[in-house]
Order: C-alpha cells, then structure tokens, then sequence
C-alpha cells in the first residue's frame, strides 16, 4: 500500500519527466566547447601580453641577424638632411672659433657648426678648410685691365681713382671717388661697357669735387670701365693714364647678391670671408679673415686664409 502511494508520488513523477534525452547530451558538448575555446582566448591575450613586457634580447656583435632583418634599407635622408645637423664621428682636422659658434670639419669634409649656411657653401667651406688654402677668383684676373689706346699725355700726371679699382661692388650705383689733383679746375666722370659703350656720364664737377654716384643703376653681374678727366691749366687729363691698366669694376649679380644676404645672417666671418673671396670682394675677404685670426690667433689654417687674401688683393 505504501508503495503504491510512492509511485503515485507528485515528486516522483517530476523526476521521471527529467530523465537523460540525447539532446541533454548535445547541449552539454555545445557548452564544453565554449568553456574551451573562452579558456584558450583568454590564455593567449595573457601571453601577447607578457611578450610585449619582456625586451628583446640584446645582440652581440658576433650574433648572425636573420637576413630579412638586415637587408631591410633605411628610410631616405629627408631634403633638408645634411652633414651640419648631425655630429661627426670621422677624424677632427680643424676646429674654428667663429663669431656664431664652433666650426668643426673632419677628414671627410663633413662640417659642424654652420648649420644655418647653405649646403653648397658649407661643402666649398669643407674644401678650403681641408686643402688649407684659397683659391684665386678668375674674375680678378679679368679686372686686372690692360694698357688702353691713347688716353691721354705721358707728359701730364694722371689723378689717382681709388674707389672702385678693380674689384666687384655689391652697389649698383657706385660712388666713384677720386684723389684730387693739383691745379684742377675741373673733373668728368665717365663709365662704359665692356665693350667700350659709354653707359653714363657726369656734368663738369667743380675742382673740390672728387666723387661722383652714378644717376642710374648699372646692369648686375656686368664688367665697367671708368675714366677721370681732369682739367688742369685748360688742358685735359685723362685718367688712368696711357701706359696704366684699365680701371675695371664688376657689379655683383643678383644671384650672388641673394647668397650674400642670407650668408650676412649667419654672422660667420670664415663663410663670409670665403664667399667673398670666390666673387672678387678681396677687400671685405680681408677683413672678415681678421676678425676669424682675431678669433683663433694661434690657428695655422686662420692665418693662411687671410695671407692669401691680402696676396689677391695685391695682385693687379
């Protein structure tokens, strides 16, 4: 009887109605796998994780490096890259002390401490500075000039024209000057071409006159030739005299005129001194040449530039 109730037992019947189906036994694999896979997940994260802690192992020189590795090229040099912006690691040949800074240049020319110069300017800087020498400007053997037809009397003394006497001028309206002569009365100024074009000409300039600017500005880069002619007891004196030279001045072009500008802000005197030298300044090379044996007095390399500078500005 009691047997009977138990089988007929509400709880009893519930737990009939849970027994195993082969679609308990499905969604217990499915969870399996999810609990697997979530596992596996959550490991790897863990060891991404733990690698991008560790650093890389360090490499001795004697170490083979995996070939992909090494023949990977390195990404160009930007345009504005140059040997001034980073520090040389060759063998020191001049150190310089500039109004800017410290100039150093080692054995492979590569320059440090004018950054803010022009890469062609620095390269033609490396050249002096490792040949220890300057070069003479072509130009000045062109202004040197020579004899011209008659200008004048050997018997008459020529006056003196000082500025500009062969050289290049960055003005393209000079002021001519001159020394004045004894017993003058009156002077004329007169400028012409390379080819012997009379380009400007002065009105009767009284005797305490001795310059004179021209009106017009002269072509750059162009050669001029100019003559003096004196007045003296009514008869005229042409200047220079017959068995002188020409006296010849070029006007500085334009290019060089834009490279002098920028090198001015640089304040360096050896890059001044050098451009100066290359376009026939030899005047201003001079004095830029002292200030850089001003700056280094027991520099071998200061004091030849500035002798070879003072030997150009000799040479006629």
């Amino acid at each position: 009887m009691a047997l009977c109730q138990l089988e007929k037992s509400p709880w009893l019947t519930s737990w009939r109605g849970l027994a195993w189906k082969p679609i308990h036994a499905a969604v217990l694999a499915v969870v399996v796998i999810a609990l697997v896979i979530g596992a596996a997940f959550i490991l790897k994260r863990r060891a991404d994780f733990q690698a991008r802690q560790t650093p890389p192992p360090q490499v001795s020189p004697g170490t083979n490096i995996d070939n992909r590795t090494a023949n990977v090229p390195s990404p160009p040099a930007t345009p504005n890259e140059s040997p001034a912006d980073k520090p040389t690691n060759a063998e020191v040949v001049v150190v310089l002390n500039d109004k800017g800074g410290t100039i150093i240049v080692d054995k492979n020319g590569n320059v440090v401490g004018l950054d803010d110069v022009p890469a062609p300017t620095r390269d033609e800087i490396a050249q002096v500075l490792l040949s220890g020498r300057l070069d003479q400007p072509a130009i000045l053997k062109e202004l040197g000039g020579q004899g011209g037809g008659l200008r004048g009397s050997n018997d008459a003394q020529p006056v003196k024209l000082t500025y500009p006497s062969r050289t290049v001028i960055v003005s393209d309206r000079p002021n001519l000057k001159w020394e004045k002569a004894p017993r003058a009365s009156s002077y004329r100024v007169y400028v012409n071409d390379q080819a012997g074009h009379e380009v400007a000409r002065s009105e009767d300039l009284p005797s305490e006159r001795t310059q004179w600017i021209l009106p017009k500005p002269l072509k750059r880069g162009e050669i001029y030739v100019w003559t003096v002619v004196a007045v003296v007891d009514g008869k005229e004196i042409v200047s220079p005299g017959p068995s002188s030279p020409e006296m010849k001045f070029q006007v500085l072009s334009a290019r060089s005129l834009q490279q002098l500008n920028q090198l001015q802000k640089t304040h360096s005197h050896l890059a001044l001194g050098v451009f100066y030298t290359r376009v026939g300044m030899i005047s201003e090379a001079e004095l830029e040449f002292q200030e850089l044996v001003r700056h280094n007095p027991n520099s071998k390399v200061a004091t030849i530039l500035l002798g070879n500078a003072r030997l150009f500005g000799g040479i006629d």
